[in-house]
């Protein structure tokens, strides 16, 4: 009799664990898991500014932002200089450098001992930038969201670890996401996009070089794209290209372990 009660409740067990892996794997397909929005509530942002200051546009070539816990947004500069705006409840934790052309944005090694008692800040840091910006953006965040207008000149590069990831025209985007979504408004000229968890939606592709995009669980959808070839392939899910052309010399390779992908309308 024992036995038979271990028995059972080991099965128990087993199914619950089975159930919940079930769950994650369909909150990941059908775009519903928000590893952010749960943490999100955990964290209380900071509503107080602890920089803000200009910097002229045509002495950065590189800018560099890293965050480790709240949202990053890019917006509109009104004139022709880049400006940085940092909320945060310790001016100590954020370092500014510019530095051989370099601006870099430090908020990486933000500490907040109140994090395991449930009422940590986040930091969120708003970027001015002109349209015009022509040189690279190299972003590397660990929790927050990423939001960047229409950048139709500069060479994009974000690394995130948890939260979505919202851009618009962008000319050359390289992205790795463990956990969250991805939206694109348009490509101009290349991309390379890999996601662990969350879907993949992109309006509209106009490539001039070869592009890959590679999804471990979710969706990817694509409306429209320019006259290419589509190398698309899917483990677990359906494949549906509407428009392609095979003798394109320029590819986007589209691969997908579990979940949908679908390019054209």
């Amino acid at each position: 009799m024992k036995n038979n009660g271990l028995i059972i409740t080991l099965i128990i067990i087993l199914s619950i664990l089975i159930f919940g892996l079930v769950m994650l794997l369909v909150f990941c397909l059908n775009g519903n898991f928000r590893l952010l929005n749960v943490f999100g509530r955990l964290g209380t942002k900071s509503e107080n500014v602890i920089f803000d200051e200009t910097y002229e546009m045509d002495l950065v070539n590189n800018l560099m932002i890293l965050s480790n816990a709240g949202d990053i947004e890019f917006k509109e500069s009104m004139d022709k200089d880049i400006h940085i705006v940092a909320y945060g409840e310790k001016p100590e934790d954020l370092k500014v450098t510019l530095d051989n052309n370099e601006l870099k944005v430090d908020y990486s090694e933000y500490t907040n001992n109140k994090v395991f008692s449930f009422n940590f800040y986040t930091n969120d840091i708003i970027v001015y930038i002109p349209k015009e910006y022509s040189k690279e953006i190299n972003i590397n965040s660990k929790y927050g969201d990423c939001k960047i207008l229409d950048l139709e000149k500069a060479i994009i590069n974000i690394n995130q670890d948890c939260g979505d990831i919202e851009l618009g025209k962008v000319k050359d985007i390289t992205i790795d996401s463990k956990y969250g979504d991805i939206k694109i408004d348009e490509v101009l000229n290349k991309c390379t996009i890999e996601s662990n968890c969350g879907d993949i939606k992109i309006n509209k592709i106009e490539i001039k070089e070869d592009s890959s995009i590679k999804s471990d669980f979710g969706d990817i959808k694509i409306s429209k794209t320019n006259d290419i070839y589509v190398d698309a392939k899917t483990d677990l899910g359906e494949n549906k290209v509407s428009t392609n052309n095979r003798h394109s010399e320029i590819t986007l390779k589209i691969k997908n372990d579990c979940g949908d992908i679908k390019v054209g309308d």
